[in-house]
């Protein structure tokens, strides 16, 4: 393992020359260039706010826009990681024939350029809190800071979430080079996943519709569990403040709207956070182990 891992900081400026080539492929005669990254979140975003909280009288809550996109860039991250690492190795098919270097780099670059788009997302984003707050300031002599002074910490939950996609992209490349019917598994169970994790909604709405009882904090617990789920629940608590929840009944029924706080960054919320970081270094030692030991027959199936 310690040979591996020193053979691959030999051949890391080829690392960053694969960077540099699939953000340049990526944006090529392209006029908005890097912004194009920045659409897909904005527009989902926007659609979403319109939807879920201007024409639903279900839970609401004040800059839901401000929590969704918090939440989104690290699931971008997640998605975009995987599926362009995932068939990393049949793009650079000819390469991996011709020439002899630690095959990791380039599912790897691939993760890396995603870690320069979630990087430069992330600065956006924290822009635009710090102009909408400056906005609201000057429109009412009011400032409403939003940002907590924590979100410096959020570099954790992501850099934990950056182990898990290096683990799982080893070894989804290697899969997708030896079945095709890998990366069409990949598309559906990330479309299934993106409904699982608390990207649209608040991870604690989940103990409140199931109930704080036994049987609702193990349910908590399990969903939880999801790496996934602790470090995009992290990240948003991190980053942003604890809110207020206003809940109506169905449209048409009785019943009371319930106001429901979600709550800040907790020592639960910690240990799952904790939990996810194990699991999530595993994950990257399991897969790197994984190809490491397949890595010298890639070139013959490619």
């Amino acid at each position: 393992m310690g040979n591996e891992l020193r053979l691959l900081w030999r051949y890391r400026e080829l690392l960053g020359i694969l960077v540099q080539r699939d953000l340049k492929v990526r944006y090529k005669n392209s006029l908005l260039g890097f912004w194009w990254s920045l659409l897909n979140p904005l527009a989902q975003v926007f659609v979403i706010t319109l939807f879920l909280k201007f024409l639903n009288a279900g839970a609401q809550t004040k800059n839901y826009h401000a929590y969704v996109f918090c939440a989104m860039l690290p699931w971008l991250f997640f998605q975009t990681g995987l599926m362009d690492s995932s068939l990393s190795l049949i793009v650079h098919h000819g390469l991996i024939r011709r020439t002899s270097f630690p095959r990791e780099i380039i599912p790897l670059a691939s993760v890396g350029a995603n870690l320069i788009h979630l990087a430069m997302a992330t600065g956006v984003f924290l822009a635009w809190m710090v102009v909408v707050a400056l906005g609201w300031w000057l429109q009412t002599g009011q400032l409403d800071w939003t940002l907590q002074p924590t979100v410096v910490l959020a570099v954790i939950p992501l850099a934990g979430l950056l182990l898990l996609v290096v683990g799982i992209s080893l070894i989804l490349s290697v899969w997708a080079l030896y079945y095709e019917d890998v990366r069409f598994l990949l598309q559906q169970g990330l479309a299934v996943l993106y409904w699982a994790v608390p990207v649209l909604y608040f991870a604690d709405l989940i103990l409140f519709r199931v109930g704080s009882g036994e049987r609702g904090r193990l349910l908590y617990t399990l969903y939880m569990l999801n790496p996934l789920a602790a470090f995009i629940t992290a990240f948003r608590k991190l980053t942003l403040p604890p809110t207020v929840l206003t809940i109506a009944p169905p449209a048409g029924q009785p019943g009371e709207v319930i106001v429901y706080r979600v709550p800040g960054m907790s020592g639960e919320d910690w240990l799952f956070l904790g939990i996810a970081l194990l699991v999530s270094a595993g994950v990257a030692l399991f897969g790197y182990r994984y190809f490491s030991a397949r890595k010298w027959k890639l070139a013959e199936r490619a």
